[in-house]
């Protein structure tokens, strides 16, 4: 290859890589653009997305996955419930278990609505069939296709078991130990048991450290490895932080460059450490 032609072929390379890290900055700003609008209309909704995905990077790094399997739950993570925007609020917030025939109708459209939310988004595309299917249960009698065991595409397995756990928390208001014990129990009916394996071991972390006691401090003086039990709110109205997360340096960063524009009430927070 002459002088010439190497140095051609290394800035077209140039170009294609900065080509790709725009394009994949353009899809993480419109995903994060999307869960702020939510987060906006709907805090419940927006904390339980927010809180799934950061337990999906804390359970993919447990189990070692690689960088585009760490991605994709991410994403999908803070996606999967996209098609309850506009539903009614108690079912957003209700517990599925007790709604009426009407309502159990509503909420089982959410998996189908999303996936064409998703569709119709071509950088989410691969993720389209993990919303579709994150209610979908092991032994073949969740929505809306019946699907059973591996069948169920891995993502939605993973999804499946990351949402109920934040649902029995912060909607049935269940402790870690009654969550864990809930989660063994249906293990095998409604979830993929090699992975109830691994995340049984990521709440026994989060026991351990949650037997620390729990502090209320400014949130200037929040740290990397703190568990936040505040929902740290923007002035508008925006949900920025939600409770129920780990801190780690990015949600700090993220904290300082809004640090003038949250509400007055959520500048001291309540942490474990």
């Amino acid at each position: 290859m002459k002088p010439e032609e190497y140095n051609e072929t290394e800035t077209k390379l140039k170009l294609l890589e900065d080509i790709h890290r725009a394009t994949s900055k353009n899809f993480r700003d419109m995903v994060q653009l999307l869960i702020a609008v939510i987060s906006l209309s709907d805090k419940f909704l927006g904390g339980h997305l927010k809180r799934v995905a950061e337990m999906s990077r804390e359970f993919a790094l447990q189990c070692n996955y690689d960088k585009d399997i760490r991605e994709m739950l991410y994403f999908s993570a803070l996606l999967h419930d996209i098609g309850k925007v506009g539903m009614p609020e108690h079912i957003i917030t209700g517990n599925p278990e007790i709604f009426s025939k009407d309502d159990r109708a509503v909420y089982a459209k959410h998996p189908l609505i999303g996936e064409k939310i998703i569709n119709s988004a071509y950088n989410l595309k691969r993720i389209s069939g993990i919303i579709r299917s994150h209610h979908e249960h092991f032994n073949g009698t969740g929505f809306p296709d019946e699907l059973k065991g591996e069948a169920i595409p891995f993502g939605a397995r993973v999804i499946h078991l990351l949402s109920d756990f934040d649902s029995y928390i912060f909607k049935k208001g269940l402790s870690l130990k009654e969550t864990k014990a809930a989660i063994i129990n249906k293990t095998s009916s409604k979830y993929d048991p090699s992975l109830v394996e691994e995340f049984s071991t990521l709440i026994d972390k989060k026991l351990k450290s949650f037997e620390k006691k729990s502090h209320t401090i400014p949130i200037q003086s929040l740290q990397p490895g703190m568990f936040l039990k505040t929902d740290i709110i923007l002035k508008n109205g925006l949900l920025l932080l939600p409770r129920g997360i780990i801190l780690n340096s990015g949600m700090l960063t993220k904290l300082s460059s809004f640090s003038g524009f949250i509400d007055d009430r959520a500048k001291r927070v309540e942490v474990i450490y």
